[in-house]
């Protein structure tokens, strides 16, 4: 009989937790990972208090880079939009490599045109499913 050798070295994936919130007066707050070897946003489990409006949302990574968008907007409308280069490492930490910050408050600090152009390409492929995405968008 032959049998797959065990290998030691295979990777586990590290459980990343993030604040989630929606309530009912338009606050959000959300972070979507995107992988950069595939370009998709990756699958999260959503853990929701009984209203559904606050909770976690987590993921199982593997040690890589990875995009993080997040956003915040509280009750009062004030936006806040950064995107992020994060380096999950093998000890279970996380490691913020690049962020920009695109929008804050109620004006836009740096145009979507103004990020790496594969950045751009992730973000804009995966639009449709980042919360408040609009806010950044550039008006040509």
């Amino acid at each position: 009989m032959s049998e797959k050798p065990q290998t030691s070295n295979q990777m586990k994936p590290i459980i990343v937790t993030f604040e989630y919130r929606r309530t009912g007066m338009g606050a959000i707050s959300d972070t979507i990972i995107i992988s950069f070897k595939s370009g998709r946003i990756i699958k999260s489990k959503l853990h929701t208090s009984r209203s559904g409006r606050h909770g976690t949302r987590q993921y199982a990574l593997l040690p890589a880079r990875y995009l993080a968008f997040e956003v915040h907007r509280s009750n009062l409308g004030n936006v806040y939009i950064s995107v992020k280069i994060i380096q999950v490492k093998e000890n279970t930490t996380i490691e913020t490599l690049n962020q920009w910050e695109l929008f804050e408050g109620k004006e836009q600090k740096i145009q979507l045109s103004d990020l790496p152009k594969n950045i751009v390409e992730m973000l804009i492929t995966n639009k449709s499913e980042l919360p408040l995405f609009y806010y950044i968008l550039d008006d040509e």
